[in-house]
């Protein structure tokens, strides 16, 4: 009977001990799979971070270039100007790096993109430009609103990357009339079906390198800026033309000033001793009417086995502060196989047509040989033979000409 009573007994403890290990078991079962659940959310969480985060720089696109250089002048001497002013350096036989850009692109859709461009050139960083590009489409026409610091859009110079061109350089025509390049303002392209693309803008009309104007417009006028370009294919031409105002700040009137210095201390004054500056009148401020236009056209040719064959000119003519402005070049380039290309160009310059101004054009002959090491780096050996041109002539060299031929070798990294 006692043997019953303790059997039985027995048996209900371990039933009483087996239902509460399977509660337990129970419990740390529930635990782990809440513990597994909430690993879980946190890390879908966590993608959901990364795949936003991966999907914004899938927007990002990052461009640029860098060109280092050695350059010599046959000017080059010894020193800076003065024997003080080391803003003013006289040798002209250096290495330095001409252009470090680097280039943001965001375009998250195809209705907008936003991009910003800087450049670290020589011991200077700046900001070359940063606009909003807004896209629509209309049937067959395409609609883009370009609004911030850009190029002008005029001509084919102004808007070909210097990573691209054949000469250290741009134009001095280019140079001269275009400070930089680039511009604040709001610009409008309307591309046509095939072949036409028309431009609209208006601009602050100073260039982003005025020395006066840095980045506001003394004026309340704007300049307008208009071209018309056509694509072939294996001929392109263009017109453009630039209406605005140029601000001559005036200055105040200077009263004559007469002085006396003793010169050999005799307390008399002797002849020489007095000096007297002459007075000058007030001079107001002025605007002057701005106007340039621009014609350019470019022939691409596959005729030789050599390579392809590329022909380029480009001719302005501009009135600023009543001088009558004339410029053009000529471009020629020809790919040697895949690792070499050639390249010459004429380049003309007078900032004063006016019959009295004589000897003040410049006319370079340039010519440059690139290797291209490989996808990413073109070294490339330039000479510039600027000069001083005769009379009104447009090629024969004056006789006071200096000499200051250029000699550049460049290394560009592109990416």
């Amino acid at each position: 009977m006692k043997t019953k009573i303790f059997l039985t007994l027995l048996l209900l403890a371990i039933i009483r001990l087996n239902q509460s290990w399977a509660q337990t078991s129970e419990d740390s079962i529930k635990a782990a799979f809440q513990e597994t659940k909430d690993r879980l959310d946190g890390i879908s969480e966590n993608m959901a971070t990364l795949n936003s985060d991966v999907a914004i720089l899938k927007w990002v696109k990052i461009s640029g270039y860098i060109q280092a250089r050695y350059e010599y002048n046959d000017s080059s001497k010894n020193g800076v100007a003065g024997g003080y002013d080391v803003s003013k350096n006289l040798n002209a036989n250096n290495f330095y790096i001409r252009r470090g850009r680097i280039k943001f692109t965001i375009q998250p859709g195809s209705s907008s993109k936003y991009v910003i461009y800087f450049d670290a050139s020589k011991n200077t960083i700046s900001l070359k430009e940063t606009y909003v590009e807004l896209y629509k489409n209309i049937g067959k026409h395409n609609l883009t609103l370009t609004f911030g610091q850009f190029n002008y859009p005029f001509g084919y110079e102004i808007e070909y990357s210097s990573s691209k061109r054949d000469f250290p350089e741009r134009s001095l025509a280019e140079t001269n009339l275009f400070k930089g390049e680039r511009d604040r303002g709001v610009n409008l392209t309307w591309a046509l079906p095939k072949y036409l693309q028309f431009n609209a803008g208006l601009f602050q009309g100073y260039g982003i390198e005025d020395k006066n104007f840095t980045w506001f417009d003394p004026t309340k006028a704007k300049d307008v800026i208009g071209r018309a370009k056509v694509k072939l294919g294996m001929v392109d031409f263009g017109l453009s033309g630039n209406w605005g105002k140029t601000y001559l700040p005036g200055s105040a009137a200077v009263s004559g000033v007469t002085t006396w210095y003793d010169v050999n201390g005799n307390g008399v004054i002797d002849p020489g001793e007095i000096k007297t500056t002459v007075p000058k009148a007030a001079v107001p401020a002025l605007e002057k009417d701005k106007i340039r236009y621009g014609a350019d056209a470019q022939v691409y040719l596959d005729f030789l086995p050599l390579g392809g064959t590329g022909f380029r000119g480009e001719y302005y003519q501009a009135k600023d502060n009543d001088k009558n402005e004339r410029g053009w070049y000529l471009w020629l380039s020809q790919n040697i196989y895949t690792k070499f290309g050639a390249a010459a160009r004429y380049d003309y310059w007078d900032p004063n047509t006016d019959s009295n101004a004589k000897n003040n054009a410049t006319g370079t002959l340039s010519l440059a040989l690139h290797y291209f090491w490989d996808s990413y780096v073109r070294v490339t050996a330039a000479y510039d033979i600027p000069h001083q041109l005769s009379g009104n002539s447009i090629f024969s060299k004056y006789s006071g000409d200096r000499k200051d031929n250029r000699f550049t070798l460049q290394f560009q990294f592109m990416f």
